[in-house]
């Protein structure tokens, strides 16, 4: 999930942090170049010199670009590409630019830690990554650029639910190619474009109530049943030990005290079992909240 990892980072860049829109195949020396917005995002680049498991589950990647030295936070929400577009792991040792969101928080700390939405691992085959906006002529902003999506163009978000060329107008979105036509625009077929405009508004707002009313039982993340269900559009009936919840042909049967619960005809299991843990407040994993945001995406 787009919002997954809740760090605290700042909105300062610290001086001669690699920004830029494109990530090249043959960019091996990471150089710093004046500071830059890329849309509604900064990228900062440089080799992973060592990654460590924090005590939270998730990872951070200690990375050094030149003399200078920054961190990110990661775990498997956390999309990771490479310059051609297919999904690798994180290792020591790689070439990566991250892709910040400008709109998180930061605490002002050295040397920087961030929580990027996005990490393009580089290597030595052919493919360029750009951050892009284009309009309802698939033209990019700054006018210089035209691409052309076909059947086997492959067009996702984050989440990896297939999405259409519509989607993509006015969004920030990461395009992969291979070349461009020297042309005025300049003119590609992208073999791939990721939207980083991952959720709706609800999906959103049922984040935001996770990450503020929660509780911790047993390492797992509790969160209110109700309140981040009936954002996303379901319907809560109580029953007393539980709830019923239930959108479209959709319908999950919780059991407060049990780690069973029903979807549809079928049994699945939390980790946790919900409880009551405010008065007329039953709380559920947060795996559960992941669950009704896939299925409400597809």
């Amino acid at each position: 999930m787009k919002k997954a990892i809740p760090i605290l980072l700042t909105s300062a860049m610290v001086s001669g942090f690699m920004l830029s829109p494109a990530v090249y195949a043959d960019n091996n020396e990471n150089t710093p170049v004046e500071e830059q917005e890329v849309a509604n995002y900064f990228t900062v680049a440089g080799e992973i010199k060592k990654i460590t498991e924090e005590q939270s589950g998730n990872y951070f990647a200690a990375v050094e670009n030149g003399e200078q030295q920054f961190g990110f936070y990661f775990n498997d929400k956390v999309k990771v590409y490479d310059n051609t577009g297919k999904e690798v792991e994180l290792k020591e040792g790689m070439n990566i630019t991250a892709f910040v969101d400008t709109n998180n928080i930061m605490l002002m700390i050295y040397p920087p830690r961030y929580s990027p939405d996005v990490v393009i691992v580089q290597t030595d085959q052919n493919g360029t990554v750009e951050l892009q906006q284009f309009d309802e002529n698939l033209l990019n902003k700054k006018k210089d650029l035209k691409i052309f999506v076909n059947d086997q163009t492959i067009i996702e978000n984050l989440a990896g639910v297939k999405k259409s060329k519509e989607d993509i107008i006015n969004k920030d979105v990461l395009i992969f190619y291979e070349f461009v036509l020297e042309s005025y625009p300049g003119q590609t077929g992208p073999k791939k474009i990721v939207i980083l405009d991952e959720y709706s508004q609800e999906v959103e707002n049922a984040i935001a109530i996770a990450e503020t009313d929660f509780y911790e039982v047993n390492g797992e993340k509790m969160i209110p049943l109700r309140l981040i269900s009936e954002q996303l559009g379901f319907k809560v009936e109580s029953i007393g030990n539980g709830a019923i919840i239930s959108k479209g042909n959709l319908s999950f049967t919780i059991t407060r005290g049990s780690t069973a619960y029903g979807y549809n005809k079928a049994l699945r299991y939390f980790k946790e079992a919900p409880a009551l843990l405010e008065e007329n407040k039953t709380y559920v994993p947060y795996e559960f909240l992941e669950t009704l945001i896939e299925l409400s995406e597809e």
